[in-house]
């Protein structure tokens, strides 16, 4: 038993460099001007800058922040309903495709 009490227990890790997050599909429950009401099936992170793709004709892409995140039941399924604020009106971003997504998204 001698050294036991000794030895590492836990370690310390680095924080990630980043974070991947992948395409998902949402419902889109309401849409105006200025805010998206949408259900996911993953959680969203507050603050979280997001491109929504609208399917009108020319898919059109609109940035978001999450300003909310809430666990919601739909038909016996745990999805999260997300209240997203845009930074960019759907009809100012209509058939332009130089938003810089790289600048759009750093911090």
């Amino acid at each position: 038993m001698s050294g036991r009490r000794s030895h590492d227990r836990f370690a310390v890790l680095r924080p990630p460099d980043g974070v991947l997050r992948v395409l998902e599909e949402v419902v889109i429950q309401n849409t105006h001007t200025d805010h998206t009401i949408a259900l996911s099936r993953e959680p969203g992170v507050r603050g979280e800058l997001v491109s929504v793709q609208f399917p009108l004709g020319d898919d059109v892409d609109v940035w978001a922040k999450v300003l909310d995140s809430q666990p919601v039941v739909v038909h016996g399924n745990v999805r999260h309903q997300l209240r997203l604020r845009h930074l960019v009106e759907a009809s100012d971003t209509a058939g332009h495709d130089d938003l810089d997504a790289g600048g759009a998204v750093s911090q």
